[in-house]
């Protein structure tokens, strides 16, 4: 059953350390591709992802990927072009999309939609208070 886990927290509280980790786990277990999206900083942990695993960095792409259509139909792109996908880790979500809640809330339902229908994990971090996120984020805590 696919399945969508959002990590939360503020900044320093070792957000992208978990998203490193766990798909480094993922991809030592599953037969598919591993997708790592980070927005556009290179942490010093992305140099820790397993070789297996698919880094892609945002900001190389000439496209200006700032909203959430856009950013979903980046994800569309890569499924499409892949159709053996296990997980897709996202660091990061608002530096890449923004803060528009409406926004946000539009981009979880096409990943749950997208999680459903193939059978895909999706990991995505967010900096901030867990506490005052929107419930449609905290369902996936």
């Amino acid at each position: 059953m696919p399945m969508i886990k959002v990590i939360c927290g503020k900044k320093g509280v070792g957000k992208t350390r978990v998203l490193v980790d766990s798909s480094n786990s993922l991809v030592e277990i599953c037969t598919g591709v591993v997708a790592f999206i980070d927005g556009c900083r290179r942490s010093k942990l992305m140099y820790e992802l397993n070789h297996k695993i698919r880094y892609i960095n945002i900001s190389e792409f000439p496209v200006k990927i700032d909203s959430s259509d856009v950013f979903l139909g980046f994800l569309c792109g890569i499924i499409s072009a892949n159709y053996d996908v296990n997980g897709v880790f996202i660091d990061d979500i608002t530096t890449i999309v923004g803060n528009d809640v409406d926004g946000l809330k539009k981009l979880f339902e096409g990943i749950k939609e997208i999680s459903d229908k193939y059978n895909i994990n999706f990991s995505i971090s967010i900096e901030g208070d867990p506490n005052s996120m929107p419930e449609f984020i905290k369902e996936y805590y």
